[in-house]
């Protein structure tokens, strides 16, 4: 190994040798534990304050020749094989070391800067090698340090110690064994803390690193011997959060005992009490909150050094907790970028497996989607370009289930202004939950190009941003017209009339309308940023528990919300219905297809009838499932809407457009009551300087604008995907007879790019696409048997698996009926738990719902019910808007809300708080 030392800087630094620990950025210098413990030091961590003397003065004082030939001569040959003649080598370096005399300059630049240390109480005097604490070699417990030294010559001895320990037999060994070597050594000198208790904090379980789990050791006072092995130490294995998953207590190793007998079964042997998880007892020393707090501190540190860390720390009498030392984990690699996957929003359009064409429409449409949004909004090319990687990847499937890559999305929008701002309300937007920041991916402050450019391109931002938002209807009208014009170019009674080239036009053209999402997007922005804006505006000025649920309660009662046309148009046919006594009771008595023929074949039912294909033309694609291809619509299967109906037969009192006149006048009146408290005192009132109620009023007026217009441009969503299964059902009749398919709807299980190929006759292997199909039909019915959680995080460029254990961050029990509050109010009621709207006839007038996620298919089930409960959704998902609406109380995000609740039990449903009680 090498035996001379690198040479020192020319000049003495003997007088200026010694810096604050906190000021230390140069590792070469002061050595990897002294550059860390600055860094977290000034990265806000509670680190004992102290001073380092620099590695260039140790290489100074030791670089003398007579020193140098006889460190030399001693290294000379040491083979890692002799341990013996290392001992005696590192034996004769030390007492040679301890002989050396510290210069009078050094000594009084000592005095002076430790001095202020030692009058708090003892010093621990700890080495920091050049090339310890590295990715590649620890130096763990190699080399040493002094505790507990209270004057300054003894001081000035446990520098020298700490030198010789450059060459301690622990060390030497070491270094030939995994051929790294040690450059210099700085010494650091900290305040000693009056330790309570002391342990390590590993970041990744090292005998299971991919379990995500940390593993917690600690014992009474100072971690000396805990570091050296010589007891054993109390052990947890934590989840991510801190919650002990195993506990192992054990009595101290019977060596350290000299009192013990050897051959005392008692003392010799190990004492382990293990538990498991929920009956797991957190140990009756450190308290589950300081626990926490430390898996807390340890996350941290991971992400901010970007690799599992080994972490000693000290608990102090005050239970205030200090970090001593963080070094990576290096008998582990680096874990993969963990990505965070949810289903929030996407399961209330999607609620089932979806079919590979879906999802290459949809994977296509959301990276344009976002895209063309950062485009319109005028976010410099150099930032899109940066963000390839996450728009192409916004969404994927686990178990053929569609999820957000809520990690990308996040990515996106932090690389644009203001993005926690927007990462929040992206959040709240659809009901999922905030994911670490990803330093390896792009940001506002990683792409910038310098102050005054990225001010200017954040105005820019915003005054696009603005007029798009002033223009809001204009926009959202231009998409209605694209739509509109489309479904009459594709009516699916002329479809079977035309050619393989015809439909590949048709084909092509839903395709740019999905890829050109900007004005029905705008609208998703608006009510995402008005939304949050108005919330966090009300939030400040009214704080009490009764006016939590503000802007909910301001957003009921918007008579123009297209959402709840359906269900009006349904209650007027079932008046009509009601007028014909013998029709009335058929609704109560025949199965849907005996009413359809009924209505179909009785010419005394022709007005009804009438009515009825009327609705089917202008809303029959409103349905549940609407989006997902592969089912069929009322217009296709009208027998299917009739058990609908029949619940609104049976229906007495106000109809749906009184509901919501009724909602409009208590929203008009909480205005009112709202815009009234926030108006200036009448001293103030005249002076120059916006006022509140006129921000207020704006908020308002724009929130309630832009959730209209997002679900204008949501029902012609609805009527495009229905036109693009209709077309796709089309091409696949075309493309059974030249037996490309076995049948019509094995369309659905090709890509949009593998159709368009086929039309065009660009595809490679033609004539394997039915068997393709096939392949993939029978893998997605397999995966449909299983429903992973909704939450999901796992390593990047890893599936889910069944019966795998990952990380889902789901809530537990104690707080599984604490959600969110969507739409105000309270009501108690007997629950009724739906997984599918064909469970009309199980609805009685006044029921509470409980069910996954709600689309727009239930629109006409919600007028029937007085409260609702959803285990998925956010602030403007599908029905919290319609609850709104009719003033139903609801709270979503309740945990396994259809498994805890059964069908019977009288509840209460707090819609401010997003709380819900069985109370029988």
């Amino acid at each position: 190994m090498q035996s001379a030392l690198p040479r020192p800087p020319s000049d003495s630094i003997a007088g200026r040798c010694i810096s604050p620990l906190v000021d230390v950025t140069n590792p070469t210098e002061h050595g990897e534990k002294a550059f860390r413990l600055g860094q977290m030091m000034r990265l806000g961590h509670t680190v004992p304050q102290g001073i380092v003397i620099s590695g260039n003065f140790f290489l100074e004082t030791l670089h003398k020749e007579d020193t140098q030939n006889f460190i030399h001569a001693r290294l000379r040959g040491l083979n890692v094989e002799n341990l013996t003649e290392i001992a005696d080598a590192s034996r004769e370096i030390e007492a040679c070391i301890m002989k050396t005399d510290l210069p009078k300059a050094f000594t009084e630049h000592l005095a002076e800067m430790a001095s202020p240390l030692l009058k708090h109480g003892p010093v621990a005097v700890r080495s920091s090698a050049c090339g310890e604490d590295s990715d590649d070699a620890a130096f763990a417990g190699q080399l040493d340090t002094c505790l507990g030294i209270t004057t300054l010559p003894t001081l000035g001895n446990a520098v020298l110690r700490c030198w010789s320990s450059y060459w301690s037999h622990r060390s030497l060994v070491y270094q030939l064994a995994r051929k790294v070597q040690l450059t210099s050594m700085g010494v650091i000198i900290q305040i000693q803390i009056d330790a309570r208790f002391s342990g390590v904090l590993f970041t990744r379980n090292v005998q299971s690193p991919t379990t995500n789990q940390l593993v917690l050791e600690y014992c009474e006072g100072l971690g000396e011997k805990l570091v050296s092995g010589e007891i054993t130490p109390t052990s947890l294995t934590l989840d991510t959060n801190g919650h002990v998953l195993l506990e192992t207590s054990s009595a101290s190793h019977a060596a350290t005992d000299p009192e013990s007998p050897k051959n005392d079964s008692k003392s010799s042997s190990q004492k382990e009490q293990i538990s498991q998880a929920a009956n797991a007892t957190v140990s009756q020393h450190l308290s589950p909150s300081l626990i926490q707090q430390l898996a807390q501190t340890g996350r941290q540190l991971e992400t901010q050094f970007d690799h599992p860390q080994d972490i000693e720390w000290s608990l102090d009498q005050a239970d205030a907790i200090s970090i001593l030392q963080s070094r990576p984990i290096t008998t582990i690699e680096k874990p993969a970028q963990a990505v965070v996957w949810s289903n929030a929003n996407v399961n209330e359009n999607f609620p089932e497996p979806i079919c590979p064409l879906l999802y290459s429409f949809a994977s296509c449409g959301y990276y344009h989607y976002f895209r063309n949004m950062a485009i319109a909004f005028g976010v410099a090319q150099t930032r899109i370009d940066s963000m390839e990687y996450p728009l192409q990847n916004i969404i994927g499937t686990h178990a053929g289930r569609m999820y957000y890559n809520l990690s990308n999305i996040h990515a996106v929008l932090r690389a644009v202004p203001f993005g926690e701002f927007l990462a929040e309300s992206f959040n709240q937007f659809v009901g999922a939950e905030s994911t670490a920041t990803n330093h390896e991916s792009p940001s506002w402050k990683s792409l910038s190009r310098g102050k005054f450019s990225d001010l200017r391109e954040m105005l820019f931002i915003a005054r696009k941003a603005a007029k798009r938002f002033r223009h809001l209807e204009r926009g959202v009208s231009r998409f209605e017209r694209t739509v509109d014009q489309f479904a009459i170019e594709s009516d699916p009674a002329q479809l079977p009339n035309l050619d393989t080239q015809e439909l590949l036009t048709l084909w092509r053209r839903c395709l740019s309308i999905r890829s050109n999402w900007t004005d029905a997007a705008m609208a998703d922005a608006a009510s995402m940023i008005y939304y949050r804006l108005s919330g966090s505006f009300l939030s400040r000025e009214f704080t009490s528990d009764d006016d939590r649920a503000m802007v909910n309660r301001l957003l009921s009662g918007l008579c123009d919300i297209v959402s709840g046309l359906p269900t009006e148009k349904l209650w007027n046919i079932s008046r009509s219905i009601r007028k014909n006594k013998t029709l009335t009771k058929a609704f109560a008595k025949e199965s849907p297809e005996q009413l359809w023929q009924r209505i179909e074949t009785d010419d005394s039912l022709k007005e009804i009838a009438e009515e009825l294909q009327e609705f089917l033309d202008h809303w029959g694609f409103r349905c549940s499932g609407e989006l997902m291809l592969t089912t069929a619509s009322y217009q296709e299967a009208p027998a299917t809407l009739l058990p609908v109906l029949a619940s609104f037969v049976q229906l007495e009192g106000p109809s749906p457009r009184e509901h919501l006149e009724t909602q409009q006048q208590l929203r008009e009146q909480t205005t009112q009551r709202i815009l009234k408290e926030l108006q200036p005192r009448a001293a103030i009132r005249f002076l120059p300087y916006p006022r509140k109620t006129h921000i207020a009023s704006w908020l308002l007026r724009a929130t309630q604008r832009s959730v209209a217009c997002r679900e204008r441009a949501r029902l012609k969503q609805a009527l495009l995907y229905s036109r693009v299964r209709r077309i796709a059902l089309a091409i696949g009749e075309k493309l059974t007879h030249p037996h490309h398919l076995n049948h019509a709807d094995d369309i659905f299980f090709l890509t949009h790019q593998e159709i368009e190929e086929l039309l065009a006759g660009t595809s490679m292997l033609p004539n394997s696409i039915g068997k393709l199909a096939d392949l993939r039909r029978t893998e997605l019915n397999a995966w449909s048997q299983h429903t992973p959680p909704d939450r999901l995080e796992v390593p990047a460029g890893k599936y889910w698996l069944p019966n795998e254990t990952i990380s889902t961050k789901s809530s537990g029990d104690r707080n599984w009926n604490e959600g969110i509050g969507v739409s105000g109010g309270s009501i108690v009621g007997r629950a009724v738990v739906l997984t599918s709207p064909d469970q009309f006839a199980e609805v009685a007038e006044g029921d509470i719902r409980v069910t996954r996620q709600t689309d727009p298919g239930w629109g006409p089930i919600l007028f029937l019910v007085r409260g609702l409960v959803m285990e998925r959704g956010g602030m403007l998902s599908h029905g919290a808007i319609l609850a709104r609406e009719y003033g139903i109380p609801t709270a979503v995000a309740i945990h396994d809300a259809t498994k805890r609740i059964k069908t019977g039990d009288t509840i209460e449903v707090d819609g401010d708080l997003g709380r819900v009680e069985i109370i029988s």
